[in-house]
């Protein structure tokens, strides 16, 4: 992992997942890459072309100025080398092209609490992390950086080896115990690629401390969250699957079964290209 992408609203949130990747990125010797992203305004047809400009050039200087602050509040806390990019446009278009630009390994984002959802950072995050190349590491508002002892990855064993290499590392660095999870529906029988594909899983964890588990369930999303309670975990793995419980998980926020989404940090792998 050498660079790693962090979009910043320069909120609560926002900061709170700046200081998580910034004490990830001191433990890989990582570079820390912060953008913040202004939305351009609705201009108002009575509005005067120079009002504009100015209302604009005044809100570039003052998040430039907000970005050079958290800039050196990160450089004092941590020994990382820090670059910051003020940019105008799409927040999606903008973050996939700057991790694509500066070749990020992982991009790592805030989550507002409940209740906070709703707000432009809040619905980015989750945008992000459905249409992003690199995997997203969604960082709860109210969590803070510790050793990544346990992981618990769900999986439906149909991914390709390369896209476990962010866990790995994490793996590795932290000595972590890797806890498979599979949820089944009651007496669901498991697929023949399902299968193989729990067995490719096994090797490619051969060398590090992982455990399979299954659970049954109608819901999925319940399945984690009952497997979480009884099996506390310091991060949610999964893999950002065009329909199932993905789409269904981040299409409603606020759902009671996915509670658990705001209390560990969640780390989704992009769907594998076909």
């Amino acid at each position: 992992m050498k660079n790693i992408l962090v979009p910043t609203d320069f909120s609560k949130a926002s900061h709170n997942a700046t200081e998580y990747a910034a004490a990830l990125a001191q433990d890989f010797q990582a570079k820390l890459i912060l953008v913040n992203v202004i939305v351009p305004p609705i201009v108002i047809e009575d509005t005067s072309a120079s009002a504009y400009l100015m209302t604009k050039a005044e809100l570039v200087e003052r998040y430039k100025e907000l970005l050079k602050n958290e800039i050196g509040l990160i450089s004092k806390k941590f020994d990382i080398k820090v670059e910051g990019f003020i940019r105008e446009g799409s927040p999606i278009e903008i973050i996939q092209q700057l991790a694509k630009g500066k070749k990020a390994d992982l991009i790592i984002m805030g989550m507002k609490g409940k209740g906070k959802s709703n707000s432009i950072f809040g619905s980015t995050t989750t945008m992000v992390m459905r249409k992003s190349a690199i995997p997203v590491f969604v960082i709860p508002e109210k969590n803070s950086f510790k050793p990544i002892r346990k992981i618990t990855f769900a999986s439906e064993f149909d991914v390709e080896k390369e896209n476990y290499s962010i866990l790995e590392e994490l793996a590795e660095k932290y000595n972590s115990t890797i806890q498979i999870l599979n949820v089944q529906k009651n007496e669901e029988a498991m697929s023949v690629e399902n299968a193989i594909g729990k067995m490719e899983a096994n090797l490619s964890f051969l060398k590090l401390d992982h455990h399979f588990n299954t659970v049954e369930n109608r819901s999925v999303e319940k399945g984690i969250h009952e497997f979480l309670e009884k099996n506390p975990s310091d991060v949610l793995a999964m893999v950002a699957h065009k329909h199932s419980f993905f789409k269904r998980a981040f299409g409603i926020v606020h759902t009671k079964e996915m509670s658990f989404q705001t209390r560990i940090p969640l780390l989704i792998f992009p769907m594998p290209q076909i």
